[in-house]
């Protein structure tokens, strides 16, 4: 489903140690990667060689051995001295990019208007799907298991579904990219209809199950067409709890969401899932933005 993929890191995020597992990355399907680390100017006022000393090190810790490097895939190195979030964007339309790998830690909406977030920039304005990890993950994860983890990124995908249409756009983002692919990087797909509880009664939950396992059902059956293994499950709860128990329980590799309302200043008083999901959510995340950019 993906191709050509960037890995932006501020160096810090863990995401540097990816240099030593394309070969896993290959097996993911990935055909093209490359890695970006952007640090402005202003950031060092008039100090020249204080600023061409962090790019040297960008370009030590990011040094690509050639004689490694699959022939099934190109590499590509950049640095720069843009802000980061438009130097992600420009390279994205340069390169033909079709997923952006971030590396992001737990933050609260409040963390971020306070402080700011070059990810929640980037997906604001971003028309490409980013997949957020959590710089955990890569830092405590032994050379075997990253090696599998890179060689197994998005196979088995959550799918969080209530028929609204950014769920819809987000299936049909997903149908999109499974009809498209050559090689089987997405294997499965679990279909997770959750009822929020939130001030419903246990007659007001009933009634909504029928409807959801029908809808479910026909999605099953169209994606099982499609060569993928499809699970369905209807859970009641708190949507941002049950989600991560149904990826716990499921062995899943990823959440995918959609929202077109991730970082607006709204999201202060009405909670967005997607929103909350990839701000709290321990397991990676795939985003994909909303239609129309």
């Amino acid at each position: 489903m993906f191709k050509n993929l960037l890995i932006p890191t501020d160096l810090h995020d863990g995401l540097p140690k990816l240099t030593g597992y394309l070969g896993a990355l290959a097996a993911a399907g990935i055909e093209k990667i490359v890695f970006l680390h952007a640090c402005p100017i202003d950031d060092d006022g008039d100090k020249p060689r204080l600023r061409e000393d962090k790019l040297n090190r960008a370009r030590n810790l990011l040094k690509i051995d050639s004689a490694k490097v699959p022939a099934n895939i190109k590499v590509e190195v950049i640095t720069d001295h843009r802000r980061p979030a438009d130097a992600i964007l420009e390279t994205v339309e340069k390169f033909q990019i079709d997923l952006v790998l971030v590396s992001r830690p737990i933050r609260n909406l409040l963390d971020e208007k306070l402080f700011g977030s070059t990810t929640i920039g980037v997906l604001q304005r971003i028309k490409i799907p980013v997949m957020i990890l959590r710089p955990q993950l890569l830092w405590v994860m032994t050379t075997a298991e990253l090696n599998l983890r890179c060689q197994q990124l998005f196979r088995n995908l959550l799918i969080p579904y209530d028929h609204s249409p950014s769920a819809q756009h987000l299936i049909q983002q997903i149908r999109q990219g499974v009809q498209r692919q050559t090689s089987p990087s997405i294997a499965s797909i679990t279909l997770c209809w959750i009822i929020s509880d939130a001030g419903q009664g246990e007659l007001a939950v009933s009634e909504q199950q029928p409807r959801a396992a029908k809808i479910l059902a026909e999605l099953k059956h169209e994606f099982t067409s499609y060569g993928l293994t499809v699970e369905t499950e209807i859970r009641v709860g708190n949507p941002i709890v049950e989600a991560q128990l149904a990826a716990h329980d499921r062995d899943i590799h990823a959440i995918a969401v959609s929202s077109a309302s991730v970082g607006k200043i709204w999201e202060l008083s009405i909670p967005s899932f997607a929103g909350d999901i990839i701000r709290r959510c321990v397991f990676p995340v795939i985003y994909f933005p909303p239609a129309g950019r």
